[in-house]
């Protein structure tokens, strides 16, 4: 399932009452009397704080408020280039020297900050391998290098092996470090996070419960919460679907268009996309068109979509969907329809891909490249 940092209701972005103050001096070599852009994290949103002007030997100072005293995310950027990432903690005296181009010449006074560094430049050395053997993996599928294609997907899972067990390694190791959520949420590419397996909500938990007794009031707790929630409820969904003994996905019985009852379960043997979508929003009906494409490529194959729209107007939905050749249904009910709670949808869309015998190979794929790639996967097999 693909991670990210979960998006906080608004009465959590405000600042709590209580802050504590961190100092904050800044050198940037080359750069006198310049601008410098100090940014906050605040959770999945990255906010600007402040302008700083440095002075004639390139220095400035600054006091910064964190809110809910906690450590939080910071970013200093110069003309558009961030040149420094810092996890800034309550009381923190933090020297710091960098150049234009971003490199760290001297840090001193945040323990965190420093930590960060360390899981930054081994995230960055690890990124660099990986990306390597990705291209290479490209160019040998391009010219039918097969042997090769195998022996470089080996390598490419022995480093996500690694990776993996060093963040794993640094949990362990540092249990109240805010650093850990750098690895936890760090991605390899846009649909390959670190930490995904149904088995990895521990791992936030862990996080979570060791955050919760020193910063009960971080947001960052909460948004831990979330996902291990998220995880629980993944790892539900799984066993219901394993407990089905005809298919291997909980059934669906909805009316189409004609009002006429469709169960999912007559898809049993082909390879299919199981989709929850919302028709006010413009882009989801837009993907529609999209996978109108995919649909008439692949439906000789036995591919098949299985749409299901949630709404109470059944009229629009109805004037939308009346020319579009697949399975469309929608039980009126919107947000109260029980599709939702079976499947777990948090989120419109959301969508699954089934292969032949059943079982779910690919969630929320929705950029065309990689899901018309994962549609041919499950219609060739």
């Amino acid at each position: 399932m693909k991670r990210v940092l979960v998006y906080l209701s608004a009465v959590l972005l405000v600042v709590a009452c209580g802050t504590d103050k961190t100092t904050l001096k800044v050198t940037l070599d080359g750069a006198p009397e310049k601008d410098v852009i100090l940014s906050f994290l605040n959770v999945n949103n990255i906010e600007v704080v402040d302008t700083l002007k440095t002075d004639a030997s390139a220095t400035a100072y600054t006091k910064i408020e964190l809110p809910y005293k906690s450590p939080n995310f910071y970013y200093l950027s110069y003309n558009g280039v961030q040149v420094a990432s810092l996890l800034l903690s309550p009381g923190d005296n933090v020297k710091l020297e960098v150049d234009t181009n971003g490199h760290l010449l001297k840090l001193s006074g945040s323990a965190e900050s420093e930590l960060l560094q360390e899981v930054n430049s081994e995230i960055a050395k690890k990124q660099k391998s990986f990306d390597s053997l990705s291209v290479q993996i490209l160019t040998c599928n391009q010219i039918g290098d097969q042997e090769s294609v195998k022996r470089l997907r080996y390598e490419l899972g022995k480093l996500y092996v690694t990776q993996k067990q060093q963040a794993i390694k640094h949990l362990v190791t540092h249990p109240y470090s805010f650093t850990n959520l750098r690895n936890l949420y760090h991605q390899l590419n846009e649909n390959f996070p670190l930490f995904s397996e149904l088995t990895d909500g521990i791992y936030y938990k862990q996080l979570a419960d060791s955050l919760r007794v020193q910063y009960p009031e971080s947001p960052y707790v909460k948004s831990l919460d979330n996902e291990v929630v998220n995880f629980f409820n993944e790892m539900e969904l799984s066993n219901k679907i394993k407990a089905v003994p005809q298919t291997l996905f909980p059934e669906l019985e909805l009316p189409d268009i004609n009002a006429k009852p469709q169960k999912l379960s007559q898809l049993a043997g082909r390879p299919f996309i199981l989709l929850f979508w919302d028709p006010t929003d413009n882009a989801q009906k837009m993907f529609g068109a999209e996978l109108e494409k995919l649909y008439v490529q692949y439906k000789l194959k036995g591919f098949e979509i299985y749409s299901v729209c949630i709404t109470t107007d059944k009229a629009y939905w109805h004037s939308i969907v009346n020319r579009l050749p697949w399975i469309n249904v929608c039980d009126g009910r919107g947000a109260a329809s029980t599709s939702l709670t079976m499947y777990n949808i948090s989120q419109l869309p959301t969508l699954f891909i089934f292969d032949k015998e059943g079982a779910i190979v690919g969630k929320d794929v929705f950029d065309q490249k990689g899901l018309t790639k994962a549609v041919s996967s499950v219609c060739l097999e």
